[in-house]
């Protein structure tokens, strides 16, 4: 029997629809069709699946959750460039939209694609 709790699995949008999926082990960056983004002419490039440390997920999961939890920077619509976070869990699944342009946003961002590009 397993005693150690399932982690989180973390969906993120970013403003213009791309997505990433985090698992302790994996990110997965889906990214925008310009058949599917509002201008009809944004691409988001190219799909990346790669594995990531534990260090890597930490640092990610701990800044997501900052975010979650600074309910200052929360909307209640998803409006375009805002991020919207999804944790997974179990057979939960809970939603978060963060406000265009907050701090939260930039570091979250900033740290996805420090993680697909590297």
């Amino acid at each position: 029997m397993n005693l150690k709790s399932t982690p989180k699995i973390y969906n993120y949008l970013d403003g213009n629809g791309n997505k990433y999926i985090i698992s302790n082990e994996l990110i997965e960056y889906i990214p925008v069709k310009p058949s599917f983004s509002s201008s009809g002419v944004y691409n988001g490039g190219d799909y990346i699946k790669k594995e990531i440390s534990e260090i890597q997920y930490n640092k990610l999961a701990t800044s997501l959750n900052i975010a979650i939890k600074n309910k200052k920077c929360h909307i209640k619509n998803r409006v375009k460039m805002s991020g919207l976070i999804v944790i997974q869990e179990e057979n939960k699944e809970k939603a978060y939209i963060l406000s265009p342009g907050s701090e939260e946003i930039s570091k979250i961002e900033n740290l996805l694609k420090n993680m697909i590009s590297n």
